[in-house]
């Protein structure tokens, strides 16, 4: 049989109510909340005033700021005017410097040269007049008139390119020059910066020649006795030094010619002084 189930009683659902919030705990708390919002709402209210008055003082200087652009754009303008006279100016010179003349600078150089002169001069007079030593006079004096002479010789030798009729080179000067023009370009730096001397450029030494160099008789102080002749059926050689043979006939264009000098006669050794207790062969 079957045995009928008995029905459970079914419970309320219990809801969740305001009670703790009715205790003074709960109003405490409620309280400080409510506090707390208000100090964030009245420093959110200070942040956007102080942002406006930023913004308002940014504003504020927006017309300065757009005067001080102006004025930079025009002065950059201005500099690049001023770089590009200065480029222009600059090539003129370099030119006009390259184009100068010998005279110009012969002028010049006559004119420091007396400098130099009359320098010397009042430092041996002030010398003789006891205002210098002796250790300093020398040393001065020496350099002052090692300066002179050498202005002197560089004026000389200016006055000759003058008078034949050389001419300056150009800015651009390449490495092989002649020794007039190296000097040329020597007297021009030394005028400009006269402390000290300036060591003149020398010339370039001439390359070594291709051939060797004529081997020249030599006059032997005995008579040294020569090799016979003797006569071939085929011609000669050629010389290697390009001299004729003297003593054959110029059979052919070239005969043959040694390289190496003929052979010295070799001297007796000298003799030494008798001295006693030996007996001298």
């Amino acid at each position: 049989m079957d045995v009928p189930m008995k029905r459970l009683p079914r419970k309320r659902p219990c809801f969740v109510t305001d009670a703790p919030f009715s205790t003074p705990n709960g109003q405490a708390v409620t309280g400080l909340l409510s506090e707390q919002m208000q100090e964030v709402q009245q420093n959110k209210e200070k942040t956007l005033a102080n942002n406006r008055t930023l913004a308002e003082q940014n504003l504020s200087l927006q017309p300065t700021l757009e005067h001080k652009k102006e004025q930079l754009i025009n002065r950059y303008r201005g500099l690049q005017e001023s770089f590009e006279s200065y480029q222009l100016r600059k090539s003129a010179l370099d030119h006009n410097s390259g184009n100068s003349s010998l005279d110009t600078l012969l002028a010049l150089l006559q004119a420091e040269g007396a400098k130099i002169e009359e320098e010397t001069e009042n430092m041996a007079d002030s010398f003789l007049n006891g205002d210098m030593i002796l250790d300093s006079f020398i040393d001065d004096y020496q350099n002052k008139r090692k300066l002179a002479h050498l202005r002197r010789v560089k004026i000389e030798k200016l006055q000759e390119m003058v008078l034949k009729g050389h001419r300056l080179p150009q800015v651009s000067v390449p490495v092989s020059q002649t020794q007039d023009v190296s000097v040329a370009a020597s007297l021009l730096s030394e005028s400009v910066n006269s402390s000290s001397p300036i060591a003149q450029p020398r010339r370039k030494p001439p390359p070594p020649p291709s051939q060797p160099a004529p081997i020249l008789e030599q006059t032997p102080t005995s008579p040294v006795p020569q090799p016979p002749v003797f006569c071939s059926p085929y011609p000669p050689i050629p010389p290697r030094t390009g001299q004729p043979f003297p003593n054959i006939s110029s059979g052919y264009p070239s005969p043959f010619l040694s390289q190496y000098p003929p052979a010295l006669p070799q001297r007796p050794p000298a003799r030494m002084a008798p001295q006693p207790g030996f007996i001298m062969q």
